[in-house]
């Protein structure tokens, strides 16, 4: 408790270190700017930025910057200056960062800096992700993109769609962020996009989710650098600073992982990269590394002692949260050593100092909105009076209008009479489309709660059967029902995701120009691992043909009909493939299975539709799919004869 309470006033009365140069610094610097010509000036501010730009006297320079090339009225180095004071702003002020945002914008169209102009964009989106103003995210996101793709700058909708993946993992969509991330890399890596580009992008997938497949890209990139000479990818990012972070992103990899020896060999390389090249700042990340690896392999004084040197950089640094959390990490390791109540008491400590934080923070906000209400007050009272001057004016012209307004009056009165027939009309109408809306709200709510409730009961019920059942091949019967039942309640759960954007038309499509043969290949090869021994599955040949549409959702109506088609053979085939005439591609899937009755084929494309009960799914695979081909500007017909199998086409204009 002593310790929180002088952690407490230490935060209250903190005062914070104001960055820049100093005084005598500043003089000295403005005299030599004095006898400088006009454009040696903005030649020598740009140049003290850009050699500063990672040290925190570069907002300084910034400032100076921007306040010589406003005077001289030159674009190019406003830009400049600009682009750095965004950046300062960016993790400090975003209000700040949107005011220079829009004096940013106009210059940066101008002058053709369209990437600058869409990376500062995406720092906003960023800021409000983080601030969590999440009814504005889509829109700014969708913004970046409409004038990514009017200036014809694909990096630039790579970054907005980034900033969506980021916002997916904000909000807890972490498995449809990666899947974004990774169509993001893959149509980069199709186009030989920068380098640097790719690391943003590696480095938010392994912020996510540390795999081995994302570190081997990064030690390939990291290898192709050293193979072309390479030392520098831009003018922030050394190769030097992606080795770094490829070990540092390889040791919480084995770490997590355990193992201790891999995880030894990256720290070791880490240790030679900070020692050679002095890099300070990201020492305390190291630290907080060797903590973890001393903590897997046991060696808990080791440990502990990195604990009290990190007690004292982070509270020297304000990193109170960071600070609680390696206390708590102080108390299990105590814990793990048989020492009680030190565990107890370092428990209790880290607890109270977060206490103390979200106190301190709780103020502060508080401080802040007494302050704004302030500002609320004063603005109230300013709009009060251009209200009363407003009145003034309106009685006036009242005054001088009446004579005009009697005229008018059974002619409004008329008015008022019909529109009031046609508003008792429309409001009859819109009761009639309430009511239907509530019963299909209704329906569905209830088709949704069967279909939930089907694999939810398989899996509760199940569970707690396995936990008896002590013959082996019983149970590996019964954790496949419950993984089959899994993935069905998955399935349900993207489809009512699929058909929600659908339907909020918030679907969005990436149009790419499309080798259909390649495509069709990769269909059959998923497929025939799903298909039954009595089943054939054969694709017909199909001619070389290009087709500009969304590859992912292409695949995806494509292996729905697989998918319907493979449930519903039992023996024969299943062909598929595409043809090529008239103006039309037509893409078809054709079996010869248990086929549709023919009062059933006008329903088929309807939700939760299944021709037996017995049937898995929950039938709005072929409502998704028709929606979907809408969207890209197709149509879906069936034809289908009972008991001897369905044909599915879904065809596009070309």
């Amino acid at each position: 408790m002593k310790n929180a309470l002088l952690i407490i006033c230490f935060i209250l009365t903190q005062v914070s270190v104001v960055s820049g140069v100093v005084t005598n610094d500043l003089d000295d610097l403005r005299q030599e700017l004095k006898n400088l010509p006009d454009s040696s000036k903005l030649i020598k501010l740009n140049e003290l930025l850009y050699q500063n730009n990672r040290n925190r006297v570069f907002k300084t320079y910034a400032d100076l910057l921007l306040e010589e090339a406003r005077r001289q009225k030159n674009d190019f180095y406003k830009g400049n200056a600009l682009l750095s004071i965004m950046r300062y702003y960016y993790s400090k002020n975003p209000d700040s960062l949107r005011f220079y945002l829009k004096q940013a914008e106009p210059i940066y169209l101008a002058t053709n800096r369209i990437e600058d102009l869409c990376r500062a964009k995406g720092w906003n989106i960023y800021t409000l992700i983080s601030g969590g103003t999440h009814d504005q995210v889509i829109g700014e996101v969708e913004s970046l993109k409409e004038l990514a793709t009017r200036l014809n700058y694909l990096e630039g909708v790579d970054m907005a769609n980034q900033a969506l993946a980021s916002f997916y993992f904000n909000i807890g969509l972490k498995d449809e962020g990666i899947r974004l991330c990774n169509e993001i890399l893959q149509g980069m890596e199709e186009r030989g996009a920068s380098r640097v580009r790719r690391f943003y992008l590696l480095r938010l997938l392994l912020n996510q989710k540390p795999e081995q497949e994302y570190l081997f890209k990064l030690d390939t990139c990291i290898k192709n650098c050293e193979e072309e000479g390479i030392t520098q990818l831009d003018a922030e990012h050394s190769l030097t600073y992606l080795k770094h972070a490829y070990h540092l992103y390889s040791v919480q990899y084995y770490i997590a992982c355990k193992d201790s020896s891999q995880a030894y060999f990256h720290l070791q390389k880490l240790g030679e990269l900070e020692k050679r090249y002095n890099m300070n700042t990201e020492r305390i990340m190291a630290q907080f590394l060797w903590m973890s690896y001393y903590n897997l392999v046991g060696e808990y004084d080791k440990a502990l002692v990195i604990i009290d040197q990190l007690k004292h950089i982070l509270l020297s640094n304000k990193r109170y949260n960071d600070w609680v959390t390696v206390e708590a990490i102080r108390a299990d390791i105590y814990y793990k050593m048989g020492r009680g109540m030190e565990s107890a008491k370092a428990y209790r400590d880290s607890k109270a100092v977060h206490d103390s934080v979200i106190q301190a923070q709780y103020y502060e906000d508080l401080a802040k909105l007494r302050t704004q209400r302030e500002v609320d007050k004063l603005e109230l009272q300013s709009r009060k009076l251009e209200l009363e001057a407003e009145k003034s004016r309106v009685r006036s012209w009242i005054f001088g209008s009446g004579a005009i307004i009697l005229l008018l009056l059974c002619g409004v009165l008329g008015f008022l009479a019909y529109s009031r027939h046609r508003y008792g009309a429309r409001l009859k109408i819109a009761k009639e489309k309430a009511e239907e809306a509530d019963h299909l709200k209704s329906a569905f709510l209830a088709n949704m709660n069967h279909e939930i409730r089907t694999p939810l009961n398989a899996i509760v019920g199940f569970s707690q059967v396995i936990a008896e059942e002590s013959d082996i091949e019983t149970r590996r019967e019964f954790a496949k029902i419950i993984q089959n039942n899994n993935e069905l309640l998955q399935r349900l759960i993207e489809d009512v995701l699929d058909i929600s954007k659908i339907e909020s038309n918030t679907l969005t499509f990436v149009l790419t120009d499309q080798d259909l043969q390649a495509l069709m290949k990769d269909l059959y090869s998923i497929m025939s691992l799903r298909i039954s021994e009595n089943v054939e599955l054969q694709l017909d040949d199909c001619p070389r043909f290009t087709l500009r549409t969304d590859r992912n959702r292409l695949t995806q109506v494509l292996a729905n009909l697989l998918t319907n088609a493979i449930k519903h053979t039992h023996e024969g085939y299943i062909r598929f493939g595409y043809k090529v005439a008239a103006g039309e591609i037509c893409f078809y899937v054709a079996d010869t299975g248990e086929g549709i009755p023919e009062d059933q084929l006008e329903h088929v494309f309807d939700r939760f539709v299944k021709l037996t009960e017995w049937t898995t799914g929950v039938g709005l695979g072929l409502a998704i799919s028709k929606a979907l081909v809408a969207k890209l500007g197709g149509r879906m017909e069936v034809c289908s004869k009972q008991g001897e199998g369905s044909t599915f086409s879904v065809i596009f204009p070309v």
